[in-house]
């Protein structure tokens, strides 16, 4: 018999799981070779944040007619089609709505066809201005989101035209604002929940260099990609240079101390860890790095692994790293997936992990934000207007809700904005269950898998039913 062809990129430790890269007879050679070994495909899993982007896709043959069109009538045609493009265009400015500032790095989403995610898409200059080309200004647009910096909320809007959002105001972000879903719900619990308490946030990267994040206390580049032929760059744990934004916002919603801004997270005097598996480059996390970061996070005393990430297929490999978690007493918690109520995504519908929904509440964001269009039922009490939001995953395997909708938190530099997403519920439970672990000396002293059963039985324990349903929301929602 020959030898399998293949060429071991990786390891998580000696004797453990290897990243092996091969073509497909040196699978099956692998197999016979070794008849009691598993194989598992590498597989990527994607940030849980409500965002949403245009498709562009020409179709061939309309690309084909226009290249002949040109063809045949030469230079006059190719001046005319631009004239064309020129005119399928309007400008959108974008301002404060108080001071009138012009707003610089606002993302315009406009959509003539959401369901095929058609449209245009631009980004505000320093000017606040953006050019949205191949739309007129009377087309009709179905959806307009803005995705707005640091400092603002974003805007939506449906039914409408380029013409009539030609000026855009933005409500600034206050991050004292009593009405915000993280002060409503924990601003009640001690300044310092979470004390002694140490959770992993395995995400896109934390950038600890923040105001109010100046309790992490380092962490990983977990990324095979960029440390095999840089061992350096093991030490990159800061935000990925690609929506690196996203990890730097889970961790502010866990900890975030508010030390001189005033904003503060669950539970504000955790130490934070961050393990960093998306890459600069863009594109989803691989299940190997995700292994490799649960691990690390273990073997540096995380006492909870929060990720905020999903969609991948069923993965035996971060199962198992999930498993080996929890027999060293480390609970994971993880987002359920943002599919639009589909099926809990993995790795959360592992049974092993705290899947958790995402939950918004009505009042608690501007009536023209983004999280306006998220707001569907089930709703729960007709007096606090809770409801689950469209965009998060159901089923019989979620164990908890948690505030998702437009949630303040950490960015990277120095300020604070508003993202969705069961990305941002995530992260709200693993702070509470952080706030739960450091005021129960007698859980602390728990070791090993009988540590991670009786925290995750009393996060469930104080959990409060908000009346969606059983496969909406578990237990409920982590309450004070």
């Amino acid at each position: 018999m020959t030898a399998p062809q293949m060429r071991v990129l990786d390891s998580l430790h000696e004797n453990g799981p290897k990243l092996v890269e091969m073509p497909p007879e040196g699978e099956l050679s692998l197999r016979l070779s070794v008849p009691g070994l598993k194989i598992v495909p590498e597989v990527f899993y994607h940030r849980q944040w409500e965002r949403f982007k245009i498709h562009q896709r020409p179709s061939k043959p309309a690309a084909k007619k226009a290249k002949k069109a040109v063809k045949k009538a030469g230079g006059r045609a190719m001046k005319v089609a631009k004239a064309a493009v020129a005119s399928a265009s309007f400008t959108v400015s974008v301002t404060d709505a108080s001071s009138g500032a012009a707003i610089k790095g606002a993302q315009i989403v406009a959509f003539t066809d959401f369901a095929s995610r058609q449209g245009a898409s631009a980004m505000t200059g320093a000017n606040g201005s953006a050019i949205l080309n191949g739309l007129s200004p009377s087309r009709k647009l179905e959806r307009v989101y803005v995705y707005a910096p640091a400092g603002s909320w974003g805007y939506f809007t449906t039914g409408t035209t380029g013409a009539q959002i030609s000026k855009i105001k933005l409500a600034k972000i206050v991050v004292t604002d009593p009405s915000l879903p993280l002060t409503q719900l924990y601003g009640s619990l001690p300044a310092n929940a979470g004390d002694g308490v140490t959770v992993g946030i395995v995400d896109s990267g934390v950038d600890g260099t923040h105001p109010d994040l100046k309790n992490v206390s380092g962490g990983l580049n977990c990324v095979g990609d960029e440390t095999r032929g840089n061992p350096a760059a093991a030490q990159n744990w800061r935000p990925a240079l690609s929506e690196g934004e996203h990890g730097t916002h889970v961790a502010g919603i866990v900890g975030g101390k508010g030390s001189t801004s005033g904003f503060r997270g669950v539970a504000p005097r955790v130490t934070l860890r961050s393990y960093r598996v998306f890459p600069d480059a863009g594109g989803g996390a691989s299940n190997f790095d995700i292994a490799k970061a649960i691990d690390t996070a273990v073997a540096d005393k995380c006492d909870i692994i929060n990720m905020s990430l999903g969609g991948g297929p069923k993965d035996d490999l971060t199962l198992l790293a999930i498993d080996r978690a929890l027999n060293a007493g480390v609970v994971v918690v993880v987002a359920a997936g943002n599919d639009n109520r589909k099926p809990v995504s993995f790795p959360a519908a592992f049974p092993e992990c705290v899947a958790v929904s995402a939950m918004g509440r009505v009042g608690s964001f501007p009536k023209n934000a983004i999280g306006t269009g998220s707001i569907a039922p089930p709703k729960g009490n007709p007096s606090i207007k809770d409801f689950i939001a469209d965009f998060s995953n159901f089923g019989s395997e979620i164990d908890t809700t948690g505030p998702g909708v437009e949630i303040v938190s950490t960015l990277p530099g120095t300020g604070h904005g508003s993202m969705s997403g069961t990305s941002m519920a995530s992260p709200a439970v693993a702070g509470f269950a952080a706030y739960l672990l450091a005021k129960d000396p007698t859980l602390k002293q728990k070791v090993g898998a009988a540590r991670s059963r009786a925290l995750k039985d009393v996060l469930y324990a104080a959990c409060k039913p908000e009346n969606f349903g059983r496969d909406y929301e578990g237990f409920g929602l982590p309450t004070p």
